[in-house]
């Protein structure tokens, strides 16, 4: 679907070619943070256009805030996330808002992270965590953070939301098959990236030269979820977790329960989009803290001062918290999302037809010095302070996405990501070599693999 074309008067970059457009200004490895980067001298909306292709980019935190605006703006299905419903077509996070099971898979999940919920996972997660500890205390002190985070926050979605093991930190029944599901899926979400950032002619080709090996890892991840929902039905359990749920909950408006074939794709919903966000955030918030001794011993203190690691107990690390949503600010694992005009719009005095769509870049709004004030692009955890937050009243500030379709699991990512940080620094001190945090786009912002130094500490 091409969108429509919105007035001509947009700012664009310079140097567009006839026919081509601005085909020089396009960056297919980190898309998203070209765009940003365009924005500095564009200014908070501008177009691109290449090959017949019309693009409007929203860069500015007060124009992204107004097409938050559900009454006039409602959420478009566009690139990478549209390529996902290939292989989950009715999840939660790729249905469209007039499919029916949108609706009812969303009501049946809402309870599913309530507080009384999330006290059922925590000593899930907290297994994960003691898990994590232990493999680092036996290694030498050298991590691979990429490979440590993806497999802790797959984990967590297998024990706090399946009630199972999936053996990725030690062999288990499962320990195989877990790891081809996520060798599948990070294949998959690669190539779901590049297909919806694709130019014409060159996508559509392209596309059609990897049917067959999507087909192949739609496939492996197909059989790992049926497999888990197959065993639940055979073994039913009691267990408060995200699979009954899936399983015997009924909507409460329709009084239905989800379709077999829904479930699959909600399985896979929470297995994509649990382990990769969360994965992804944990990394950049361990590459900024084992650059900071001082934040290192001031998160130490706060844990202290909270005597453990219960529930209670992790929910009070602010600090922590703090230092979440700072590398959310800065680095968002979702860095943008299509908003639709419900209506003629009027954004920043251009004209945004009823249908167009707008891309709204949380990575550069996130970065609007003009509400964040000018140290917009450093790392400040204590800006998240309450008075600190005050004397920015138009910050913009949505990692999660915006309206009914924003992350469900939100305060489980929180909850889980605090815990862990909290876990490896009661346990460790870190640092790196201090090599600059650089980023990669496969339909999330994930840092590039890298290492750290983790040695334990003789206190803990």
């Amino acid at each position: 679907m091409t969108p429509p074309l919105v007035r001509r008067d947009l700012p664009h970059p310079p140097g567009r070619v006839p026919l081509l457009g601005d085909i020089t200004h396009v960056d297919r490895y980190r898309p998203i943070q070209n765009e940003k980067a365009l924005a500095a001298s564009l200014g908070p909306i501008f177009e691109r256009r290449a090959l017949g292709l019309h693009f409007t980019y929203v860069t500015g935190a007060r124009l992204a805030a107004q097409c938050s605006d559900e009454q006039h703006w409602e959420r478009a299905l566009y690139g990478p996330v549209l390529e996902f419903q290939r292989f989950m077509p009715d999840s939660l996070f790729v249905v469209d808002n007039d499919n029916p099971l949108w609706g009812q898979a969303r009501r049946i999940f809402t309870p599913a992270f309530a507080q009384k919920a999330m006290r059922s996972y925590h000593q899930a997660m907290q297994s994960v965590a003691d898990d994590l500890v232990a493999e680092w205390s036996a290694g030498d002190g050298v991590i691979d953070t990429h490979s440590a985070m993806t497999r802790a926050a797959g984990e967590v979605i297998g024990r706090a939301g399946f009630s199972r093991e999936l053996g990725l930190f030690r062999d288990a029944p499962d320990s195989a098959d877990s790891h081809a599901f996520i060798d599948s899926l990070s294949d998959l979400l690669r190539m779901a990236s590049d297909a919806g950032l694709a130019l014409p002619v060159v996508g559509p080709i392209r596309r059609r030269l990897l049917a067959a090996r999507v087909r192949r890892n739609s496939a492996a991840l197909h059989r790992f979820s049926d497999r888990i929902i197959a065993e639940r039905q055979a073994h039913p359990t009691d267990d408060e977790d995200l699979l009954n749920l899936m399983l015997t909950a009924t909507d409460p408006e329709t009084g239905h329960r989800l379709p077999l074939d829904n479930v699959r794709d909600q399985v896979l919903t929470f297995m994509a989009g649990g382990y990769e966000t969360t994965a992804a955030l944990l990394e950049s918030v361990l590459h900024y803290i084992a650059a900071d001794q001082k934040l290192q011993e001031q998160i130490r203190t706060e844990i202290s001062e909270r005597g453990g690691f219960d529930y209670k107990a992790v929910t009070g690390m602010r600090l922590i918290r703090h230092v979440l949503n700072e590398c959310l600010r800065l680095w968002p694992p979702a860095p943008g999302y299509f908003r639709r005009a419900r209506t003629d719009q009027d954004l920043g005095g251009y004209r945004i037809p009823a249908g167009h769509m707008v891309f709204v870049i949380a990575l550069a709004a996130h970065r609007d010095k003009d509400v964040w004030g000018a140290d917009a692009d450093a790392f400040d955890p204590y800006r998240f302070e309450p008075d600190r937050l005050r004397s920015h009243p138009d910050r913009f500030f949505e990692p999660w996405g915006t309206g009914p379709r924003s992350c469900i699991g939100r305060q489980f990512a929180l909850h889980e990501a605090t815990l862990l940080v909290a876990r490896i620094l009661s346990a460790f001190e870190l640092s790196t070599d201090g090599t600059p945090l650089a980023m990669r786009e496969r339909g999330t912002l994930r840092p590039e693999p890298y290492r750290l130094k983790a040695v334990p500490r003789a206190d803990r």
